[in-house]
Protein backbone atom coordinates (compact mmCIF):
# COMPACT_ATOMS: atom_id res chain seq x y z
CA UNK A 1 0.00 0.00 0.00
CA UNK A 2 1.28 3.40 -0.95
CA UNK A 3 0.24 6.97 0.63
CA UNK A 4 0.76 10.28 -0.60
CA UNK A 5 0.28 12.98 1.28
CA UNK A 6 -1.07 16.32 0.61
CA UNK A 7 -1.08 19.56 2.62
CA UNK A 8 -4.39 21.72 2.12
CA UNK A 9 -3.43 24.44 4.29
CA UNK A 10 -5.93 24.22 6.87
CA UNK A 11 -4.68 23.26 10.02
CA UNK A 12 -4.35 19.52 10.36
CA UNK A 13 -5.92 19.02 7.27
CA UNK A 14 -4.54 16.55 4.54
CA UNK A 15 -5.81 14.80 1.61
CA UNK A 16 -4.63 11.18 1.35
CA UNK A 17 -4.77 9.21 -1.93
CA UNK A 18 -4.17 5.68 -1.15
CA UNK A 19 -3.10 2.72 -3.81
CA UNK A 20 -3.26 -1.05 -3.48
CA UNK A 21 -5.08 -3.95 -2.66
CA UNK A 22 -7.74 -4.56 -0.36
CA UNK A 23 -6.42 -4.97 3.21
CA UNK A 24 -5.61 -8.95 4.09
CA UNK A 25 -6.18 -11.03 7.14
CA UNK A 26 -8.80 -11.44 9.42
CA UNK A 27 -10.48 -7.91 8.23
CA UNK A 28 -10.83 -7.75 4.88
CA UNK A 29 -9.65 -5.25 3.68
CA UNK A 30 -12.60 12.94 0.35
CA UNK A 31 -11.69 15.59 0.53
CA UNK A 32 -13.53 18.24 3.12
CA UNK A 33 -12.63 21.28 5.24
CA UNK A 34 -11.41 20.65 8.47
CA UNK A 35 -10.80 16.98 7.60
CA UNK A 36 -8.33 14.16 7.23
CA UNK A 37 -9.13 11.74 5.05
CA UNK A 38 -7.83 8.60 4.06
CA UNK A 39 -8.58 6.58 0.81
CA UNK A 40 -7.53 3.09 1.68
CA UNK A 41 -6.90 0.73 -0.89
CA UNK A 42 -9.07 -0.36 -3.25
CA UNK A 43 -9.76 -3.77 -4.58
CA UNK A 44 -7.84 -5.26 -7.43
CA UNK A 45 -10.42 -7.64 -8.31
CA UNK A 46 -13.35 -6.66 -10.64
CA UNK A 47 -15.94 -6.75 -8.26
CA UNK A 48 -23.72 -7.77 1.41
CA UNK A 49 -28.96 -1.14 5.41
CA UNK A 50 -26.82 0.40 7.53
CA UNK A 51 -29.39 2.06 9.92
CA UNK A 52 -30.99 5.08 8.90
CA UNK A 53 -29.54 8.25 10.40
CA UNK A 54 -31.96 10.56 12.21
CA UNK A 55 -31.86 14.09 11.50
CA UNK A 56 -31.75 16.54 13.40
CA UNK A 57 -32.48 20.33 14.06
CA UNK A 58 -29.87 23.17 14.60
CA UNK A 59 -33.20 25.96 15.15
CA UNK A 60 -33.86 24.82 19.09
CA UNK A 61 -30.63 25.90 19.53
CA UNK A 62 -30.87 29.18 18.81
CA UNK A 63 -34.10 29.78 19.89
CA UNK A 64 -33.07 28.49 23.59
CA UNK A 65 -30.15 31.08 23.49
CA UNK A 66 -32.29 33.70 23.99
CA UNK A 67 -33.39 32.71 27.11
CA UNK A 68 -30.92 32.78 30.04
CA UNK A 69 -30.17 30.64 33.51
CA UNK A 70 -30.06 26.99 34.25
CA UNK A 71 -32.92 26.44 31.72
CA UNK A 72 -30.80 27.29 29.01
CA UNK A 73 -28.00 24.38 29.89
CA UNK A 74 -29.97 21.67 30.42
CA UNK A 75 -32.15 22.07 27.11
CA UNK A 76 -28.95 22.83 24.88
CA UNK A 77 -27.71 19.58 26.97
CA UNK A 78 -30.53 17.50 25.96
CA UNK A 79 -30.38 19.11 22.30
CA UNK A 80 -27.12 17.79 21.98
CA UNK A 81 -27.50 14.95 23.61
CA UNK A 82 -30.49 14.24 20.01
CA UNK A 83 -28.35 16.21 17.93
CA UNK A 84 -25.47 13.55 18.02
CA UNK A 85 -27.23 10.32 18.44
CA UNK A 86 -26.90 9.92 22.01
CA UNK A 87 -22.98 9.10 21.19
CA UNK A 88 -20.27 11.36 22.31
CA UNK A 89 -19.31 13.01 19.09
CA UNK A 90 -16.58 12.72 16.63
CA UNK A 91 -13.96 15.23 16.62
CA UNK A 92 -15.11 17.97 14.08
CA UNK A 93 -11.62 19.60 13.38
CA UNK A 94 -7.65 18.01 13.46
CA UNK A 95 -4.84 19.86 14.44
CA UNK A 96 -1.72 19.43 13.38
CA UNK A 97 -0.57 16.34 13.17
CA UNK A 98 3.07 15.53 14.82
CA UNK A 99 5.88 15.92 11.66
CA UNK A 100 7.14 12.41 12.45
CA UNK A 101 3.75 10.11 12.25
CA UNK A 102 2.25 8.89 9.03
CA UNK A 103 -1.07 8.27 7.99
CA UNK A 104 -0.44 4.41 6.79
CA UNK A 105 0.88 4.23 10.44
CA UNK A 106 -2.27 5.02 11.63
CA UNK A 107 -3.93 3.13 10.02
CA UNK A 108 -2.13 -0.16 10.30
CA UNK A 109 -2.11 0.25 14.41
CA UNK A 110 -5.93 0.73 13.84
CA UNK A 111 -5.93 -2.55 11.49
CA UNK A 112 -3.87 -4.61 13.85
CA UNK A 113 -6.45 -4.39 16.32
CA UNK A 114 -9.79 -4.97 14.41
CA UNK A 115 -7.62 -8.19 13.56
CA UNK A 116 -7.11 -8.98 16.89
CA UNK A 117 -11.10 -8.38 17.72
CA UNK A 118 -12.09 -10.52 14.92
CA UNK A 119 -10.08 -13.25 16.83
CA UNK A 120 -11.70 -12.95 19.85
CA UNK A 121 -14.13 -15.81 20.74
CA UNK A 122 -15.73 -13.53 22.82
CA UNK A 123 -19.55 -12.83 22.33
CA UNK A 124 -18.77 -9.01 23.23
CA UNK A 125 -14.94 -8.37 23.28
CA UNK A 126 -13.53 -5.38 24.86
CA UNK A 127 -12.35 -2.54 23.59
CA UNK A 128 -13.66 -3.93 20.03
CA UNK A 129 -16.65 -2.56 17.93
CA UNK A 130 -18.28 -5.64 17.68
CA UNK A 131 -21.32 -7.33 20.32
CA UNK A 132 -23.68 -10.41 19.68
CA UNK A 133 -26.98 -9.28 21.87
CA UNK A 134 -28.40 -13.23 23.21
CA UNK A 135 -30.85 -14.27 25.76
CA UNK A 136 -29.73 -17.29 25.68
CA UNK A 137 -26.21 -19.04 26.42
CA UNK A 138 -23.81 -18.20 23.28
CA UNK A 139 -20.89 -20.48 22.07
CA UNK A 140 -18.29 -21.44 19.41
CA UNK A 141 -18.26 -17.71 18.35
CA UNK A 142 -16.35 -16.67 14.53
CA UNK A 143 -16.36 -13.11 13.63
CA UNK A 144 -15.53 -12.05 10.45
CA UNK A 145 -14.96 -8.08 8.86
CA UNK A 146 -15.99 -7.24 5.50
CA UNK A 147 -16.63 -4.12 3.28
CA UNK A 148 -12.83 -3.01 3.76
CA UNK A 149 -12.78 -1.48 7.01
CA UNK A 150 -10.25 0.53 6.62
CA UNK A 151 -10.97 2.12 3.10
CA UNK A 152 -11.89 6.02 3.21
CA UNK A 153 -11.74 6.43 7.05
CA UNK A 154 -11.56 9.77 8.67
CA UNK A 155 -8.25 10.64 10.67
CA UNK A 156 -8.21 13.81 13.20
CA UNK A 157 -5.52 14.48 15.43
CA UNK A 158 -6.30 16.54 18.81
CA UNK A 159 -2.78 17.74 20.16
CA UNK A 160 -4.06 18.40 23.98
CA UNK A 161 -4.81 14.66 23.93
CA UNK A 162 -1.82 13.48 22.23
CA UNK A 163 -4.70 11.25 20.00
CA UNK A 164 -5.84 10.21 16.32
CA UNK A 165 -9.41 9.68 15.96
CA UNK A 166 -10.01 6.86 12.91
CA UNK A 167 -13.62 7.04 11.67
CA UNK A 168 -14.55 4.02 9.34
CA UNK A 169 -17.24 1.36 8.54
CA UNK A 170 -17.54 -2.11 8.35
CA UNK A 171 -19.77 -5.01 8.01
CA UNK A 172 -19.60 -7.29 11.06
CA UNK A 173 -20.32 -10.98 10.55
CA UNK A 174 -21.04 -13.26 13.67
CA UNK A 175 -21.73 -17.00 13.50
CA UNK A 176 -22.27 -18.62 16.75
CA UNK A 177 -24.02 -21.27 18.43
CA UNK A 178 -27.31 -20.24 20.67
CA UNK A 179 -30.03 -22.83 21.83
CA UNK A 180 -28.20 -25.57 20.02
CA UNK A 181 -28.35 -24.42 16.90
CA UNK A 182 -25.98 -22.40 14.79
CA UNK A 183 -27.18 -18.70 13.75
CA UNK A 184 -25.61 -15.83 12.09
CA UNK A 185 -25.97 -11.96 12.19
CA UNK A 186 -24.46 -9.38 10.33
CA UNK A 187 -24.03 -6.13 11.26
CA UNK A 188 -23.22 -2.97 9.10
CA UNK A 189 -21.65 -0.57 11.98
CA UNK A 190 -19.85 2.58 12.31
CA UNK A 191 -16.54 2.47 14.03
CA UNK A 192 -14.58 4.97 15.85
CA UNK A 193 -10.79 3.52 16.70
CA UNK A 194 -8.69 5.86 19.07
CA UNK A 195 -5.12 5.71 18.74
CA UNK A 196 -2.90 7.46 21.29
CA UNK A 197 0.27 8.89 20.40
CA UNK A 198 2.69 8.12 23.31
CA UNK A 199 6.63 8.20 23.72
CA UNK A 200 6.77 8.32 20.13
CA UNK A 201 4.54 5.49 19.07
CA UNK A 202 1.04 4.65 18.08
CA UNK A 203 -0.99 2.14 21.13
CA UNK A 204 -4.72 1.89 20.28
CA UNK A 205 -7.32 2.61 23.32
CA UNK A 206 -10.25 1.43 21.93
CA UNK A 207 -12.40 0.85 19.10
CA UNK A 208 -15.82 1.15 19.68
CA UNK A 209 -19.24 0.77 17.69
CA UNK A 210 -20.24 4.14 16.91
CA UNK A 211 -23.08 6.50 15.44
CA UNK A 212 -23.85 10.32 16.00
CA UNK A 213 -25.22 12.65 13.82
CA UNK A 214 -22.84 15.14 12.06
CA UNK A 215 -20.57 12.44 11.49
CA UNK A 216 -18.52 13.06 8.78
CA UNK A 217 -19.31 10.76 5.77
CA UNK A 218 -17.37 7.44 4.96
CA UNK A 219 -17.39 7.00 0.51
CA UNK A 220 -15.88 3.78 -0.57
CA UNK A 221 -14.35 2.77 -4.02
CA UNK A 222 -16.56 0.49 -6.37
CA UNK A 223 -14.38 -1.86 -7.56
CA UNK A 224 -17.23 -2.75 -10.00
CA UNK A 225 -16.10 -6.39 -9.47
CA UNK A 226 -18.63 -7.97 -12.95
CA UNK A 227 -22.04 -9.01 -12.46
CA UNK A 228 -21.59 -13.07 -13.71
CA UNK A 229 -19.03 -13.18 -10.43
CA UNK A 230 -21.50 -11.85 -8.15
CA UNK A 231 -24.60 -13.84 -9.99
CA UNK A 232 -22.37 -17.43 -9.55
CA UNK A 233 -22.00 -16.54 -5.97
CA UNK A 234 -25.22 -15.89 -5.49
CA UNK A 235 -26.58 -18.77 -7.24
CA UNK A 236 -24.60 -21.21 -5.40
CA UNK A 237 -25.76 -19.64 -2.27
CA UNK A 238 -29.56 -19.95 -3.28
CA UNK A 239 -28.44 -23.69 -3.72
CA UNK A 240 -26.77 -24.04 -0.42
CA UNK A 241 -29.96 -22.83 1.44
CA UNK A 242 -32.31 -25.45 -0.30
CA UNK A 243 -29.71 -28.23 0.04
CA UNK A 244 -28.87 -27.88 3.47
CA UNK A 245 -32.28 -26.64 5.28
CA UNK A 246 -34.16 -28.84 7.30
CA UNK A 247 -36.83 -27.93 9.57
CA UNK A 248 -35.69 -24.02 8.78
CA UNK A 249 -33.16 -22.52 6.06
CA UNK A 250 -29.34 -22.66 7.56
CA UNK A 251 -28.34 -19.24 9.19
CA UNK A 252 -27.70 -16.67 6.70
CA UNK A 253 -30.43 -17.52 4.45
CA UNK A 254 -34.36 -16.82 4.36
CA UNK A 255 -35.68 -17.20 7.52
CA UNK A 256 -39.26 -19.41 7.00
CA UNK A 257 -39.95 -22.86 7.97
CA UNK A 258 -43.30 -24.84 8.23
CA UNK A 259 -45.41 -25.17 11.46
CA UNK A 260 -43.78 -26.15 14.71
CA UNK A 261 -43.83 -30.15 15.22
CA UNK A 262 -43.79 -30.66 11.11
CA UNK A 263 -42.21 -33.97 9.82
CA UNK A 264 -40.92 -35.40 6.41
CA UNK A 265 -39.92 -32.04 5.54
CA UNK A 266 -38.64 -31.90 1.91
CA UNK A 267 -37.95 -28.30 0.56
CA UNK A 268 -37.49 -27.10 -3.26
CA UNK A 269 -36.95 -24.55 -5.32
CA UNK A 270 -38.34 -23.39 -9.03
CA UNK A 271 -37.49 -20.30 -10.88
CA UNK A 272 -34.32 -18.28 -11.53
CA UNK A 273 -33.86 -16.16 -8.20
CA UNK A 274 -31.59 -14.09 -10.27
CA UNK A 275 -33.57 -13.70 -13.55
CA UNK A 276 -34.53 -10.25 -12.77
CA UNK A 277 -31.91 -9.34 -9.72
CA UNK A 278 -30.10 -6.04 -9.91
CA UNK A 279 -27.15 -4.92 -8.11
CA UNK A 280 -26.51 -1.75 -6.40
CA UNK A 281 -22.92 -0.46 -4.77
CA UNK A 282 -23.22 1.05 -1.29
CA UNK A 283 -20.30 3.34 -0.92
CA UNK A 284 -21.27 3.43 3.09
CA UNK A 285 -19.92 0.03 3.36
CA UNK A 286 -18.38 -1.30 0.51
CA UNK A 287 -21.05 -4.14 -0.02
CA UNK A 288 -23.64 -4.74 -3.54
CA UNK A 289 -27.11 -4.76 -2.47
CA UNK A 290 -28.68 -7.47 -4.40
CA UNK A 291 -32.40 -7.50 -5.20
CA UNK A 292 -34.63 -10.36 -6.69
CA UNK A 293 -37.33 -12.32 -6.48
CA UNK A 294 -37.20 -15.97 -5.64
CA UNK A 295 -39.50 -19.26 -5.42
CA UNK A 296 -39.71 -21.25 -2.97
CA UNK A 297 -42.04 -24.85 -1.39
CA UNK A 298 -41.42 -26.65 1.36
CA UNK A 299 -43.50 -30.38 1.56
CA UNK A 300 -44.40 -31.85 4.83
CA UNK A 301 -46.52 -33.87 7.55
CA UNK A 302 -48.48 -32.30 10.35
CA UNK A 303 -50.86 -33.33 12.80
CA UNK A 304 -51.09 -36.66 10.30
CA UNK A 305 -51.86 -34.54 6.72
CA UNK A 306 -49.63 -33.70 4.30
CA UNK A 307 -49.15 -30.09 3.26
CA UNK A 308 -46.99 -28.08 0.49
CA UNK A 309 -46.59 -24.53 1.27
CA UNK A 310 -45.59 -22.08 -1.59
CA UNK A 311 -43.84 -18.81 -0.80
CA UNK A 312 -42.86 -16.10 -3.55
CA UNK A 313 -41.27 -13.38 -2.17
CA UNK A 314 -38.18 -10.31 -2.89
CA UNK A 315 -35.20 -11.26 -1.46
CA UNK A 316 -32.22 -8.95 -0.38
CA UNK A 317 -28.81 -10.46 -1.04
CA UNK A 318 -25.50 -8.85 1.12
CA UNK A 319 -22.50 -9.45 -0.89
CA UNK A 320 -19.03 -8.25 0.23
CA UNK A 321 -16.08 -7.78 -2.70
CA UNK A 322 -13.22 -9.78 -1.48
CA UNK A 323 -9.37 -10.12 -2.53
CA UNK A 324 -10.24 -13.35 -2.87
CA UNK A 325 -14.05 -13.02 -5.02
CA UNK A 326 -17.58 -11.93 -3.74
CA UNK A 327 -18.45 -13.39 -0.40
CA UNK A 328 -22.18 -13.47 0.04
CA UNK A 329 -22.88 -12.63 3.60
CA UNK A 330 -26.65 -13.11 3.66
CA UNK A 331 -29.88 -13.42 1.84
CA UNK A 332 -33.06 -11.80 3.44
CA UNK A 333 -36.52 -11.57 2.26
CA UNK A 334 -37.88 -7.72 2.07
CA UNK A 335 -41.46 -8.92 1.41
CA UNK A 336 -43.72 -11.62 1.23
CA UNK A 337 -46.30 -12.42 -1.83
Amino acid sequence: MSVVDRQTGFGGERQANVKGSYYEGNVDKSTHTHHHRHYAPRANVDLREDEATKSGSGSGAAAAAGGGGLGVVVVLAVLGYFIFGGNEPFPATSDPWPAEVKQEAVVAAAGGWLDKCAKSPSATPANCPQSIVETSDVSKVRWAFFGNPLEAAVIHYTEAESRFDMLGTVMVTADYTASKELRRVVTPAKYWAKVKWVDGRLDVQEIKEHSAIGDPDVVKQDPKVPWDLVAAKLSDAFTRCVRDAKSAMPAGCPEWSPPSGAEKIKWSSTGDPLLTARATFDPKFAIYRVKGTYELAVRYTWLGATKTDTRNPTYEAWIAPTAAGPVVLQIKDTTTV
